[in-house]
């Protein structure tokens, strides 16, 4: 099936006190959040990467990006703009908790399958 990845990346928070483990409990709660406001509930990939941006920019090398990767089961949600509207919530819950961090996201298209 045709439909889309989408690629978040969190980055400027402290890692050490924003753990992965942290991160996933949030995503689970603005997630079950979402679920409870409009039947959509989006499964999230957390992990940290290093990240490059540059010391001549002011970064460090020992400074990480938290990457979280969703992918649209067309079956579960039907549009791509009924989806997007969901992550946009979480997106926007989970910035309000961790003070407006900076935040990118991608969007992919891909062929989806899954086995059940």
């Amino acid at each position: 099936m045709k439909t889309e990845r989408y690629i978040i990346t969190i980055f400027g928070i402290d890692t050490r006190f924003y753990t992965d483990e942290y991160l996933s409990h949030l995503w689970e709660e603005c997630a079950d959040k979402e679920f409870l406001r409009s039947s959509k509930y989006i499964t999230g990939l957390i992990d940290r990467k290093n990240l490059v941006c540059g010391e001549i920019r002011g970064c460090r090398l020992t400074e990480y990006a938290h990457v979280i990767t969703t992918v649209r089961n067309p079956v579960e949600v039907e549009t791509q703009e009924v989806f997007m509207e969901s992550l946009k919530n979480i997106l926007r819950d989970i910035r309000n908790i961790l003070n407006h961090p900076s935040m990118t996201i991608s969007i992919q298209g891909t062929e989806y399958y899954y086995f059940a």
